[in-house]
């Protein structure tokens, strides 16, 4: 019998009986199905790929966890610090960082610039950060020139908010602000002179447009800070298993033992911005669904009036003895049809684009204006399934309702419709 069904649902689904306009509107549907799965799995991949390429440049420049103790202006015997925090199993780096808020200027005529000073050890850096090949003009080096007078290393958008400066010029940087001095008798805090040996581009604006990088010794001296240190980024193998290394109950604090300490992941950083990325996506992905739901309306169309011109069959159909079960398996599954071939083909053209786009990068963008130079794609086996889910439980809902009107047709009636 199932083979009987799918016979009759084939031969009814390529009619060219008089109405042979209704394969047509079977063949839109089909292209309609195909549409919206191909742009859903375009678009999310597209997504999915600047997600990662983000979290990658965010956690790529600062490591994946921070380790400060505020309570105590800084963390001493940061040498005893570091070693215990190289013995958490899952550690696979730590550099112990500066950091402070202040302004900077350039030697010649220009504006000042609010920034953030970050003073990084240069002979661990690497074992956390990615920094060093994100460096695209000059080097990535701290080291004094003839005259005694430190590198520093800037963000593209401050070099240029500063006037342009570029390798070789000298910029001041202020110490740290002290609001209560200033505001008391103006005392402005020290001013620094450091010479600009490379600038980066890391791709994130907020990166490139306020922090400054120098020696962790030069920072110490700026902050009067002696031997301590402002921080410790740690980088881990595995960044998605941050979340079990801060906290109360997390490995860092039971290696250091909580108080003064307190540890911050990189997911709990950002989880604004991740959460907004993922409500994007969502939107999208509800946005796109609605062509597979028009796709959806015109299988309706077309198997009602595949009911309406396929009514004396019916009837001649239901007098030899086929069941209303029978009769309406036959308009189910050609609704099944229109779905499962629109979405193999929007799946295949979907997959196909993702693929060579990530491959061979055929759309590029322009280096310039954005962090990447081609358009991102990964393409997840998640996304994949719940749209073809979506997709094919769509097209079966839609031939539901006709397939049962064909189904509830008398014989005789169906027989004397024409």
């Amino acid at each position: 019998m199932p083979e009987f069904e799918i016979f009759v649902a084939w031969r009814y689904l390529l009619t060219k009986k008089k109405t042979g306009f209704i394969s047509i509107i079977s063949m839109i549907s089909i292209i309609g199905v195909a549409v919206g799965v191909g742009a859903l799995i375009i678009v999310l991949s597209l997504m999915n790929g600047f997600t990662k390429e983000l979290r990658t440049r965010l956690v790529g420049m600062d490591g994946h966890v921070w380790v400060s103790s505020p309570m105590e202006r800084g963390i001493s015997h940061s040498d005893e610090v570091v070693k215990k925090l190289k013995s958490i199993q899952g550690v696979a780096g730590v550099s112990p960082f500066c950091s402070y808020e202040t302004v900077a200027t350039p030697k010649e005529k220009g504006k000042p610039v609010a920034v953030m000073v970050r003073g990084v050890d240069i002979k661990t850096i690497d074992t956390v950060s990615e920094i060093r090949k994100y460096v695209t003009i000059g080097d990535f080096d701290f080291s004094p020139d003839d005259q005694d007078i430190p590198g520093v290393v800037l963000g593209q958008y401050v070099a240029s908010a500063l006037g342009n400066v570029s390798i070789g010029d000298y910029i001041y940087l202020y110490g740290e602000v002290d609001m209560e001095s200033l505001l008391r008798d103006s005392t402005l805090p020290a001013i620094n002179v450091f010479r600009v040996r490379g600038l980066f581009n890391s791709g994130y604006y907020e990166y490139d447009n306020g922090v400054v990088l120098i020696d962790i010794k030069n920072a110490q001296k700026i902050l009067n800070l002696d031997n301590k240190i402002s921080g410790i980024s740690i980088k881990l193998t595995d960044m998605f298993k941050a979340g079990k290394y801060t906290g109360e109950s997390g490995y860092i604090e039971k290696t250091l033992g909580g108080h003064p300490f307190t540890s911050i992941s990189w997911i709990e950083r950002n989880r604004v911005l991740f959460k907004w990325m993922k409500l994007e996506k969502w939107a999208a992905f509800i946005v796109l669904s609605l062509i597979i739901i028009v796709a959806a309306f015109n299988i309706v169309s077309s198997q009602i009036m595949m009911v309406m011109d396929k009514t004396r069959e019916i009837g001649i159909l239901k007098s030899m003895g086929a069941s209303n079960g029978s009769i309406m398996r036959i308009f189910v599954y050609q609704g099944a049809f229109v779905g499962i071939v629109g979405t193999a083909l929007g799946g295949l053209a979907g997959i196909v684009f993702s693929y060579l786009q990530d491959k061979y990068q055929i759309i590029s963008l322009p280096s310039d204006v954005y962090f990447i130079s081609a358009v991102p794609m990964d393409l997840q086996i998640t996304d994949l399934l719940a749209i073809t889910v979506i997709a094919l439980f769509l097209c079966w809902i839609s031939s539901y309702y006709p397939a049962k009107k064909a189904a509830q047709l008398a014989p005789v009636d169906a027989i004397r419709s024409e």
